[in-house]
Order: C-alpha cells, then structure tokens, then sequence
C-alpha cells in the first residue's frame, strides 16, 4: 500500500515544486546513511491509520513540515536556497489549506497539555478521578458511534451485492 501510496503522491507533485525539492535535495542530502537507513520519519507513522486519522496526522506532519523548512530557510546563507525553500513551503501551506483543513494547531496544543501531565502530582490525580466516569462514557460513545458506522457500512455493501 505504501508503495503505490508513494507513487500517486510522486505523480501528483506539480513540476516546479517537484524541481524546486530535487535540488534541495541536492543541497542538503549527501551520501549519507542516516538518510537512507530504512527509519522514515513521517511515512511510517501513517501506515497503519485509517483515512479520518490519516488526515488529522497528515495536517499536523504538514506543519511539522512548515516548521522544518522554516529553521532550514532561517539557518541557510544561500538565497537560491532560501527561495527553494519558501516556494516549497508555499506548496504546502496550499495543501494544508485545501485538502487538510482544520484544527491541527488546536489540537497539537491540546496533545502537547496532555503529555505534559504531571502524573506524580496529588491535585492532577485527585482531578483524573474526579473526571474519569464522565471520560470513560465520552469514550464509550465515541466507541459505538464507530461501531455503528462500521455496521451501516457493512449493511450497505451486503445489500449492493445481493442487488
């Protein structure tokens, strides 16, 4: 699945973008085996996800993104680099904007809280068991919401094949 997923995204890439990133690559990627030992750092993760999950991670790895081109761009002496960069980033600020809108930055923000938890703290605790009842029906809810999309889905494509 990946290797066609790849090949679709390699074809859909516009001309100049697909230019302006091979010689960034040029620039940047030597010979080098961190590069290519076999460990991606965004294309894994997207593996095993479903499409609604699928999108959320996309819009966050295009921020991410954002973030990475613009350290290189601030870091970089190079102008024809900085523009390479900056036009590659306005790439993906269209496809963010276009095919993955949405709360990315609330969310990560959201993500970011809750990782950074104090799990050792007394009130955090006392808090988490306050809250955890009403937690544990949203997640319920959410649980046979999902369930019940997948039987309407199954119901819907046994009564296309008998027809």
């Amino acid at each position: 699945m990946t290797l066609g997923w790849m090949t679709y995204a390699e074809a859909s890439v516009p001309e100049n973008l697909d230019k302006s990133i091979d010689e960034l690559k040029a620039y940047y990627i030597k010979d080098d085996f961190e590069t290519h030992n076999a460990h991606p750092v965004f294309l894994r993760i997207l593996k095993d996800l479903k499409e609604s999950e699928q999108n959320l991670l996309m819009s966050i790895i295009m921020d991410t993104y954002t973030r990475i081109f613009t350290r290189m761009q601030n870091e970089s002496l190079d102008v024809a680099t900085k523009d390479r960069l900056a036009h590659v980033q306005e790439h993906l600020k269209k496809l963010q904007e276009n095919y993955f809108p949405g709360k990315s930055a609330e969310l990560k923000t959201y993500a970011e809280t809750l990782w950074a938890i104090k799990e050792n703290d007394p009130i955090i605790q006392r808090k988490a068991l306050f809250e955890l009842k009403r937690v544990y029906r949203e997640a319920t809810q959410m649980r046979n919401l999902k369930n019940k999309d997948r039987r309407r889905r199954q119901a819907k494509s046994i009564r296309k094949q008998k027809s």
